[in-house]
């Protein structure tokens, strides 16, 4: 059978272009292949590839990235509900999750509430702290701390209200401070870190009265104390069902509810994984350009020494689609989502708004690098 001269060409472009696809797959497995680089922790510069299928997902709002935790039953893949696209408690701190990434409990502590949604806006140095350890002693039957938490609560472990009125317990209830132990890795190991998460518990029967009095402007001793007995004579009577304050507190403690806890920030943390960090920057710049709607947008570059291009070069090799979070000072300025290799000893991140940040990574680099910052170009 004889070939056309143009089905010829199209057959020799082919294997040509198959030949060069091939060589230099070749020739990037000869690179990266025996490249075994150790595992390292974040720095003030840090580039992190994160795993966005553990449930949160990457959007740029006002100019920064930030991770949001999305909807459990629509995937990671998926758009947040408009709830969560708000400032609420399921946006990922940042700055925290770098921090414990480096082991900081502290920082953990603040990622495991906020991931959970639990409310500590209410929290003032004023209010009344109880450990889990001191509360499990006083829910076994400790004379004194049994006694001190029915006073701190003004209920019985039952839920039957004493018979006197201590406005201050009433109104402010309990600052319950508990461990949460997570798996953290760091630096390539798996690490229990505990975390320690407060947050505020009032009995129902105490919600019940401080919602009576704080509907009345300056309520006088006998109105809150009328009122009081009004609401006790209730559950006396069964007219109101108790609250077992005991089992409550000690669902707030539990080792079932601590591993619940530390699911979602374990997952986030398990996978994310550091590219990059301050001593694998050489050198920063940026340069200004125009979209096509003439709005201001900044491309900046990063030049990388040998070990941080092939770190780059070996994950985005073996991994299509992940998100490449550019973390500078605690703030993630950029998030490009990745899907081709990343071989070059320059990275440039380009669709940048925020000129100031954009600046003040420039700074930063160079001065992790040791570097002068280099002027823009437009």
């Amino acid at each position: 059978m004889k070939l056309n001269a143009s089905f010829k060409a199209s057959l020799i472009a082919l294997a040509v272009g198959g030949a060069l696809y091939g060589g230099y797959w070749g020739w990037g497995e000869m690179q990266v292949r025996n490249f075994n680089p150790a595992p390292i922790q974040p720095g003030r510069v840090t580039m992190v590839a994160m795993n966005t299928d553990a449930g949160f997902r990457v959007q740029v709002a006002n100019a920064v990235a930030q991770l949001v935790q999305v909807n459990e039953s629509s995937g990671g893949n998926q758009r947040a509900s408009s709830q969560e696209e708000g400032e609420d408690a399921r946006r990922i701190p940042v700055k925290e999750l770098f921090e414990s990434l480096q082991g900081d409990a502290k920082a953990l502590g603040v990622l495991v509430t906020r991931l959970n949604r639990i409310d500590d806006s209410q929290i003032t140095p004023d209010l009344t702290v109880w450990t889990s350890e001191d509360l499990q002693k006083a829910l076994a039957g400790d004379p004194a701390l049994s006694q001190k938490l029915r006073e701190d609560l003004n209920v019985e472990l039952d839920g039957t209200p004493l018979p006197e009125v201590r406005l201050r317990s009433l109104l402010n209830g309990i600052v319950i401070d508990f461990p949460v132990p997570l798996q953290v890795p760091i630096e390539g190991e798996t690490k229990t870190i505990t975390a320690r998460v407060r947050q505020i518990f009032q009995p129902a029967f105490a919600k019940q009265v401080s919602e009576v009095i704080e509907k009345k402007f300056q309520p006088t001793q006998q109105f809150i104390v009328g009122n009081y007995q009004e609401l006790a004579m209730k559950i006396s009577r069964g007219e109101t069902s108790k609250e077992n304050v005991k089992a409550a507190i000690e669902q707030i403690i539990s080792e079932n509810r601590q591993k619940s806890l530390a699911s979602k920030p374990e997952q986030i943390l398990l996978g994310a994984e550091v590219l990059v960090n301050d001593s694998m920057l050489t050198k920063a710049s940026y340069r200004s350009y125009k979209d096509d709607k003439e709005k201001e947008l900044y491309s900046l570059q990063i030049g990388l020494t040998d070990e941080g291009r092939k770190r780059m070069w070996k994950y985005s090799r073996n991994t299509k689609g992940f998100a490449l979070l550019v973390v500078v000072d605690g703030i993630a300025i950029a998030a490009p989502r990745i899907s081709t290799e990343l071989a070059q000893s320059e990275v440039s991140i380009s669709g940048l708004r925020d000129k100031t940040l954009v600046e003040e990574a420039v700074k930063a680099i160079s001065e992790v690098a040791g570097t002068k910052p280099a002027s823009s170009s437009d």
